[in-house]
């Protein structure tokens, strides 16, 4: 009979664990899918972020080649007002 109520209890502790394990689980099931979401989100602003970035570096090239065109035909002005003789 003593064996009998060792063993209901000793179901009983294994029962209650393998409860406490499956709720555990689900739990950080919940927190992975929720980790998941927040990297998904992280990952869309990082790509927008890059795709400012490259805008910018677009914009700043663009930038750069009107100044040389500009310094360009600012020099071309400066030489042609040398050679005329006033």
């Amino acid at each position: 009979m003593e064996k009998l109520r060792s063993l209901e209890e000793k179901i009983s502790s294994v029962i209650e664990k393998a409860k406490t394990l499956k709720l555990e689980k689900d739990n950080m099931q919940k927190r992975v899918e929720e980790l998941e979401g927040q990297l998904a989100q992280s990952q869309k602003e990082c790509n927008s972020l890059r795709e400012d970035l490259s805008n910018k570096i677009s914009e700043i090239d663009n930038i750069r080649s009107d100044k040389n065109s500009v310094s360009e035909q600012i020099d071309a002005i400066l030489g042609e007002l040398d050679s005329i003789e006033i």
